[in-house]
């Protein structure tokens, strides 16, 4: 009997548990960014950049083609 291994499911070309972790990440520190600082220009910047950095960094990650 041979194992055979189901394709790997991508999301922006990362493994789909890198990108929830991601995701869950990015959408806990906003959230406590919120909390925190009380202010919704404050939350909206920060949030901003942690998706710009996010799709920075997908660049930057080795691609799979």
């Amino acid at each position: 009997m041979t194992l055979m291994r189901s394709p790997t499911i991508r999301v922006a070309g990362l493994e789909r548990g890198s990108a929830v972790l991601a995701s869950s990440a990015c959408l806990l520190f906003g959230t406590g960014i919120a909390v925190l600082s009380r202010s919704v220009t404050t939350t909206v910047l920060a949030t901003g950049c942690m998706i710009v950095g996010l799709a920075l960094t997908l660049n930057i990650l080795p691609h799979d083609r």
